[in-house]
């Protein structure tokens, strides 16, 4: 394969990954996470610790269904995508997301349906309860709720968009497992309204072996092992969030780093929610792992998160970001990644006599030297 058409896939023109393995991490829990395995065999690409595999999905069949008859077609109704006409059953299936509800897609709805009580949710004044609504709805919630005989196809496309490509962090090296790219990802599954619900794209994976999965790369400048080996790490990854960090110690040990590792890891429970515990296990046994900080909320009456481990080694954590460490989160950024930001500067007021003012302006000195990363979501 030529250079070419290598840098050719993206998510126009996806390269065709098989999809090798796929394999439950969290049994016996109430979460569902799943470790899959891709093969890049033949394919001339290639991937670098922190990079993102960007995926494209295609809709449930039974949630396709289920939404055409919501709105009353047949499915062999044609639509145009791009300049190709397909049928709209395949365009619902691989080309269009059709599950999640949006105001716009309320807004649109409503000047068809021209119902009052929309109306009324979508004024300014009422964008609290159009929030309420739209909680665990769907688009054919609407056309459940609001029947609408007479629609066109054009009028029903028009109320949809493009399906999204998923990004999702790598969860390998290439230099460890050649011609492969893993991912950690948590499939969401949940009822609402009194329909099962699933997540457009980890329900795809999770439902999938041996398949081949539309895929490319997408590179992330902004989270990368430091050029200097010699550099010591610290990663703070609870639940998928470690997905990076196993790429980074995966590197680490093939390329024969001298930089010390740290790594915290916090889920619900040791037992079941352990990602990838034999693996940190071993790499904490044989000194690839120098320091190995876990935090399990629910084997404990108080719940304990990897903010809460930061700060009982408040001491040990200030003398290596002293020494020059890399501090890296990669999670949930709404209420995690605020966590852990706060406890750093928790730890700069008490470790370095420093003012809350002063803590806030070391940590965006460590961000502008980049030895404060994120990826965040």
């Amino acid at each position: 394969m030529t250079t070419s058409e290598e840098n050719s896939y993206n998510k126009n023109n996806p390269y065709s990954s098989q999809l090798l393995v796929n394999r439950m991490l969290t049994e016996g829990s109430d979460k569902e996470t799943r470790h899959f395995e891709l093969s890049l065999e033949g394919s001339g690409l290639s991937y670098e610790p922190g990079d993102s595999l960007g995926v494209l999905p295609f809709n449930c069949s039974g949630v396709v269904d289920d939404l055409l008859a919501a709105v009353g077609f047949s499915g062999s109704e044609e639509v145009v995508i791009g300049e190709t006409k397909i049928k709209l059953r395949d365009a619902l299936l691989k080309n269009y997301a059709c599950t999640v509800l949006s105001k716009i897609q309320i807004k649109k709805f409503n000047e068809i349906a021209q119902v009052d009580a929309l109306a009324e949710m979508l004024k300014i004044e009422n964008k609290d309860n159009l929030i309420d609504y739209m909680w665990g709805r769907e688009l054919i919630d609407l056309f459940l709720e609001y029947p609408q005989p007479d629609l066109s196809v054009e009028d029903f496309t028009g109320l949809l968009r493009l399906m999204p490509p998923r990004l999702y962090s790598i969860a390998s090296s290439l230099s460890a497992h050649s011609d492969e790219v893993h991912l950690t990802v948590a499939v969401v599954r949940y009822d609402t309204h009194g329909r099962k619900r699933k997540g457009v794209c980890s329900s795809y994976l999770a439902e999938r072996v041996g398949e081949t999965i539309p895929c490319y790369f997408h590179p992330n400048k902004n989270f990368k092992l430091p050029e200097d080996s010699d550099k010591p790490i610290i990663m703070v990854g609870p639940g998928t969030g470690i997905a990076p960090f196993r790429a980074f110690i995966e590197e680490r040990k093939v390329t024969g780093a001298s930089g010390k590792n740290w790594l915290f890891f916090g889920d619900r429970s040791q037992k079941t929610d352990y990602l990838y515990g034999d693996e940190w296990e071993e790499y904490k046994k044989n000194g690839v792992l120098n320091e190995l900080d876990l935090a399990w909320s629910r084997d404990q009456s108080e719940k304990v998160y990897v903010q809460h481990k930061m700060l009982e080694r408040s001491s040990e954590l200030w003398d290596w970001l002293d020494n020059g460490a890399l501090f890296y989160v990669c999670g949930d950024a709404s209420r995690m990644a605020k966590d852990v930001d706060q406890a750093l500067r928790t730890i700069a007021q008490e470790q370095g006599s420093m003012s809350e003012e002063d803590s806030a302006s070391w940590v965006k000195a460590l961000q502008k030297e980049r030895r404060y990363l994120k990826d965040v979501y």
